[in-house]
C-alpha cells in the first residue's frame, strides 16, 4: 500500500490521469483506502481510485484512451487477480428518489 500511495502522488501519475481526462473527460479524483474491511470475504484493505465522469459516453472514449492503456500498464502491478467489483456513483443531491406508488 505504501509503494501505490507514493505511486499516487507522484508526478508520472498526475500526468497520465491529466491525460485521460484530456481524452475521455474522465477526471481523478483521488485515491481512497480501506481503514476498516466490513469483512473478511472482501478482502483486506483495498484501495479505490474515484473519476469524475462528464456522460456515460466518456466510458466509451476511455476504452479507447491510450492515456488509460498507460495507465492500466502502470498500475499493474498493483492489482491483485481476484474478482473486485466496479460501481458507478452520483451525487446523492443528484438522485431521483422513487417512492412507493400510491393505491388506486
Amino acid at each position: 500500500m505504501q509503494e501505490y500511495q507514493a505511486f499516487t502522488n507522484s508526478k508520472a501519475f498526475n500526468k497520465v490521469c491529466a491525460e485521460v481526462e484530456k481524452e475521455a473527460g474522465m477526471k481523478y479524483i483521488e485515491t481512497y483506502g480501506t481503514i476498516i474491511p466490513s469483512s473478511v470475504e472482501q478482502g483486506d484493505y483495498d484501495a479505490y481510485d474515484l473519476w469524475e465522469m462528464p456522460s456515460h459516453a466518456a466510458l466509451d472514449k476511455l476504452r479507447r484512451s491510450p492515456a488509460m492503456a498507460k495507465l492500466s500498464e502502470m498500475t499493474y502491478k498493483f492489482i491483485e487477480p481476484r474478482p473486485v467489483k466496479s460501481i458507478l456513483l452520483r451525487k446523492f443531491s443528484d438522485l431521483k428518489v422513487f417512492y412507493e406508488p400510491k393505491k388506486r
